[in-house]
């Protein structure tokens, strides 16, 4: 199965390499449709002279009696209407490619060399326009007007709109090329189309051969992966809308309900069709894990499943539900509740507490609290609009993290998004959550979600689902709690700590390790360090990654203090660990863990999304 992983990881960047270049080959292939070929060949303002004149009246001096080294061969050229004899002693088999001559006057016999006055007349007598040129310059290859072009050339700018450059034969003085900037546009499309990002001026180079093997592998792993889907039950062609009807069992109620949606739909959009909502982090992308239903009819097992379900869950018949098609069940068993109510939440507060952290409180606006296990979220619905780049009421004291980052708005289509509650149901009557606001940079947008819900005002109303639980403490309340959390990932982390000490009285030991860039950038430091003084059975640990010289805490990111910690701590193998912030993070924490020789089933991880 790891090949079929790296077959299709290989697949992916190979689609991302060869897509990247047709889309390059479409945008040079509408050009040269387009493109004015007169003024894209630089010659719109070169004149063709012939250098040729009459032997009449020259009396020629006998080449026998020059004094050189034997040619390959002689030629009897004319510059500015005088005849020379022009000896080639070594050439290769096309005119750009390095040679050896020398010109020899054809009626005293005696070496010739172009002065500058002589090749400015030359040029100035192919040159049509009315721009002034400069004085000539000899230089040496590499010329990135003519990057096949491997001997000297005279070369004379000239002054135009155009910024028109003129190139000669650095012996015979013969015009070779007229540049300008619709033939240097050409010459860039043309190295795009042919891949010549090395300069070769052709097309038959290394790195397009390598793009056909490319191409050929992205079609064998194409193909393989198809085998692989085959194989696995999960190639199947969908037509029409055709809808299935399927029992659904809700287990937290120990009720059976049919639920009809169209057969091609996954199983996540089929329920939420009917308004049953299955928890998703990721939208469907797979990459959450959070979407799992029992399922009665034995299902294939995909990639996705494999990485976030256990050995246990997949034998038992626990499935993602954004990985298969409603038309493959018949009955299947869901933790989640029925007809997830909508609530309409109205802004109570607003206030920045990190530089890019907002902290926003909401109220229901019918008045009603919700009763929620600590470490929920909830699905808002961010509807279509213009957004802000960056916020409008940034505190001063915080307006130097944003110098960097662009002013200004950006469009988008609706989306919804979810965010983690930060207090717990008894905490208060309001509902708070940590925006991070996710900044734009590098040409893309902020984040649609935190940009949106940064921006509310206080009086203004979001519509939201929820709360979802499905990552909370466990019953037991005797065993020790590791709490792993960076930047915005405190904010469930928090809310379960909140709810074991202040509403379940718990006595057992708790830490929380928790990671952030400066203290500027600490969500709750204060409130932290004094609810670790009031409760001593709670240690706070907070380590920073770009700390001031001031800081006299943990210094590094949270890995770096977690592995000295565990050493430290011999009594760690029957403790839970719940985890909350960056993949990478989340990813290395979870090696820490698993090293230590703790069980998979004691790490317990909230993933989140832009």
């Amino acid at each position: 199965m790891r090949l079929f992983k790296l077959n299709t990881t290989i697949h992916k960047w190979l689609s991302l390499f060869v897509g990247l270049q047709l889309l390059i080959w479409l945008g040079t292939g509408l050009y040269f449709n387009l493109m004015d070929h007169s003024k894209a060949s630089g010659n719109e303002l070169r004149v063709h002279s012939h250098h040729e004149g009459s032997i009449t009246g020259f009396d020629l001096f006998p080449i026998k009696d020059i004094t050189s080294n034997a040619p390959q061969e002689v030629n009897l050229i004319w510059v500015l209407h005088q005849p020379y004899y022009h000896f080639v002693f070594d050439k290769g088999q096309h005119s750009y490619q390095e040679r050896h001559s020398k010109l020899f006057d054809a009626v005293t016999g005696k070496p010739f060399n172009l002065s500058e006055e002589q090749v400015l007349t030359l040029a100035k007598n192919s040159y049509s326009g009315q721009g002034k040129l400069t004085t000539p310059v000899l230089s040496q290859p590499p010329f990135s007007d003519h990057v096949r072009q491997q001997n000297p050339m005279w070369q004379v700018a000239v002054e135009d709109e155009n910024n028109t450059t003129i190139y000669l034969d650095s012996i015979t003085g013969q015009v070779l090329r007229h540049a300008n900037d619709d033939f240097r546009l050409k010459d860039l499309m043309m190295k795009l189309h042919f891949m010549d990002y090395g300069n070769s001026g052709g097309f038959n180079h290394w790195l397009i051969i390598a793009f056909a093997f490319a191409t050929l592998f992205l079609s064998i792993t194409g193909v393989t992966w198809l085998i692989q889907q085959y194989r696995s039950g999960l190639l199947k062609l969908g037509w029409g809308t055709n809808r299935q009807k399927v029992a659904v069992t809700f287990s937290n109620e120990n009720t059976i309900t049919d639920i009809s949606a169209v057969g091609r739909s996954t199983v996540l959009e089929g329920l939420a069709s009917s308004h049953v909502y299955l928890p998703s982090g990721c939208g469907g992308g797979g990459t959450c894990g959070k979407c799992v239903f029992l399922s009665s009819t034995k299902l294939p097992i995909t990639l996705s499943e494999q990485e976030h379900l256990s050995q246990e869950q997949l034998k038992e018949g626990y499935r993602l539900g954004c990985q298969h098609r409603f038309s493959e069940i018949s009955s299947i068993e869901v933790n989640t509740d029925r007809n997830i109510e909508n609530h309409e939440l109205v802004v109570v507060a607003t206030n920045f507490i990190t530089p890019f952290i907002k902290e926003v409180k909401f109220k229901l606006k019918s008045g009603k609290q919700l009763a929620f296990k600590a470490g929920a979220y909830m699905q808002f619905d961010v509807p279509a609009g213009m957004n802000s780049l960056r916020p409008d009421d940034m505190p001063e004291c915080y307006e130097k993290y944003w110098d960097s980052y662009y002013h200004g708005k950006f469009s988008h289509n609706g989306v919804t998004r979810h965010y983690s509650l930060v207090n717990f149901d008894e905490e208060s009557d309001e509902l708070m959550f940590n925006i991070r606001w996710q900044t734009a940079k590098n040409g893309f947008k902020a984040g649609i979600g935190s940009s949106y819900l940064g921006s509310l005002q206080v009086g203004e109303t979001i519509t939201a689902r929820g709360p979802f639980s499905d990552f909370y403490a466990t019953s037991n309340k005797k065993v020790s709690r590791v709490f792993i959390g960076a930047g915005s990932g405190l904010a469930p982390l928090r809310s379960i700590i909140f709810e074991q000490l202040k509403k379940h009285k718990d006595k057992s030991g708790l830490t929380l390790i928790y990671g952030a860039r400066t203290e500027d950038d600490l969500l709750y430091h204060n409130e932290l360090k004094s609810l670790s003084e009031k409760h001593k059975n709670f240690s706070y640990i907070p380590t920073l990654s770009n700390p001031s010289e001031e800081w006299q805490g943990h210094s590094g990111y949270v890995q770096k203090v977690l592995l000295p910690y565990m050493n430290q701590k011999s009594e760690l193998h029957l403790a839970e660990f719940y985890l909350c912030g960056p993949e990478a993070m989340m990813s290395e924490v979870e090696k820490i863990i698993i090293d230590a020789g703790i069980p998979s089933n004691q790490t317990f991880k909230d993933k989140f999304s832009r």
